[in-house]
């Protein structure tokens, strides 16, 4: 089973990326998934988790990840101010390459998410940029599955299209995974 966590801030996208991801998982890719999100306070800037688990088999366990696999970090301010107890020395951790102390553990990969969303979708929502990074790094699900489910839950039009577009080239981008920078 493949464990992620993708934390942000409330309107950053970090759930809805999880979302993405499991919806890609379940209905374009025949596995089993589930993607939940944990916060504190509703609100916008408020610390944001989003949980998911992909098996082959069903999931019996709806506990928060206690272990990830992958951690998706969309705002590295977090990092030093709420708990990682689910990083493990083994943990890919992909963060932005322009912010930010990267986390004490884990085997970070700095891309640059923010730099790609300023350029293809003209905002700083990374979410989509972030999702493209982990599937081209880990292969965890074909790419045109996860290209279906952003289409399928943004709609058909603009926005749809510029998303699966920055998924996409950050798909590409990891590809080239010598050019980005990996510490521990």
């Amino acid at each position: 089973m493949h464990e992620s966590v993708w934390l942000g801030r409330g309107g950053q996208g970090a759930f809805t990326a999880a979302r993405l991801l499991g919806l890609a998982a379940v209905r374009f890719a025949g596995r089993h998934a589930l993607a939940f999100p944990s916060f504190g306070p509703e609100r916008r800037g408020a610390p944001v988790w989003g949980f998911v688990r992909i098996s082959d088999d069903p999931i019996h366990d709806r506990g928060t990840v206690m272990q990830a696999d992958a951690a998706i970090i969309l705002d590295a301010s977090l990092v030093g101010q709420v708990s990682l107890n689910f990083l493990r020395p083994e943990t890919l951790v992909i963060m932005d390459d322009s912010t930010g102390v990267p986390p004490p553990l884990g085997r970070v990969v700095r891309v640059p998410a923010r730099e790609m969303a300023r350029e293809l979708l003209g905002t700083e929502h990374t979410n989509t940029v972030l999702l493209g990074f982990l599937i081209g790094l880990t292969g965890l699900l074909p790419v045109p599955a996860v290209q279906a489910a952003i289409e399928a839950d943004f709609g058909h039009g603009g926005r749809a299209s510029s998303n699966a577009d920055a998924f996409l080239r950050a798909v590409e981008h990891s590809t080239g995974a010598s050019s980005l920078v990996v510490a521990s």
